[in-house]
């Protein structure tokens, strides 16, 4: 869990959220004077940070700081993490609906424990309603806000049928949205991870979905439209959330994809000028389509060809 947690943050900061992650850790150290927001970012660099496992191994002679940075990343008085085993996928599957293997099972578990007092709060709000259980599919470095700040409405950029937290009951869909990104070199689940939240969500008419009416076969459409919808009624097997109270991740679904090193130095440069190899193949693709259709390459390509198909009699 530790090492999870450690892979969230240095994908925010590789990404536009390193100034904002990197102007709450400044608080931390805010004895520094000379410590700057961009020394904060600096200092956020975890690929500095030694492994987990060294960093145990040499706890008399880390620094403070590495430390303090450590502690930051991975302290949260409002919830933790829990690593659990494969097994509870399925109950995963049940929670969510979701039907068919295609999908591949997750690589790590984890479940999101909260404290008594969010615990109180969410009960409160939720008061005699059903829970639902859906997928939110995110960019890796998007995590650690979402864990620490929770899913907000405003912030999400898909608003073709209105605002709020896009969800779902299929995983499928979800993994579009959560491609495998460059987290922490030194960790332990691997460095390149993509993960989805599994989220409660308290079934309240602010949760726009496709839904019948009570003792009816009809769909009820106040349930079905979000206000300001440009795309009409959420489709099937979406939720769009506009209320942030209603909801909260519950689980998370870490899938991890494995390096494989280079036999040679000669692949590794064809893989880096992948993009240039290819232009100057479709250049030189060009040129040969060009030529072929000149006059003077089908003069000398005409004359080639009958030498070679005049036979002589015998």
């Amino acid at each position: 869990t530790a090492a999870l947690r450690a892979d969230r943050f240095p994908s925010a900061c590789a990404c536009g959220r390193r100034y904002t992650d990197c102007s709450q850790l400044r608080s931390l150290f805010h004895h520094d004077e000379e410590l700057g927001l961009s020394s904060c970012c600096q200092l956020a660099d975890t690929e500095a940070l030694p492994s987990l496992k060294e960093l145990l191994s040499a706890v008399p002679n880390a620094e403070e700081r590495t430390w303090d940075l450590l502690s930051w990343i991975l302290s949260s008085k409002t919830f933790t993490i829990q690593s659990i085993k494969k097994q509870e996928y399925e109950k995963i599957q049940e929670l969510t609906g979701m039907s068919g293997a295609a999908v591949p099972a997750p690589d790590f578990l984890f479940e999101v424990a909260y404290c008594d007092q969010m615990n109180a709060k969410f009960a409160e709000t939720r008061g005699e309603q059903d829970l639902i259980y859906a997928f939110h599919g995110s960019r890796l470095e998007n995590f650690h806000s979402i864990l620490h700040n929770g899913l907000h409405c405003h912030l999400n950029r898909t608003s073709l049928f209105g605002e709020g937290t896009y969800l779902t009951s299929d995983l499928s869909l979800a993994l579009l949205y959560s491609p495998h990104s460059l987290g922490w070199q030194r960790s332990t689940l691997g460095s390149i991870l993509s993960c989805v939240a599994v989220c409660e969500i308290i079934d309240h008419p602010d949760v726009k979905c496709q839904v019948k009416k009570k003792d009816s076969e009809e769909i009820d459409r106040k349930r079905a439209r979000v206000k300001n919808s440009e795309g009409g009624d959420v489709p099937q097997k979406y939720f769009v959330v506009t209320n942030n109270q209603l909801l909260r991740v519950k689980y998370l679904l870490v899938y991890s994809q494995k390096q494989h090193r280079r036999p040679s130095g000669q692949s590794s440069w064809f893989s880096t000028h992948r993009f240039a190899i290819t232009m100057m193949l479709y250049l030189l693709l060009l040129i040969v389509i060009g030529a072929s259709n000149s006059p003077a390459f089908l003069y000398y390509w005409h004359r080639i060809k009958r030498v070679y198909d005049y036979q002589p009699y015998s």
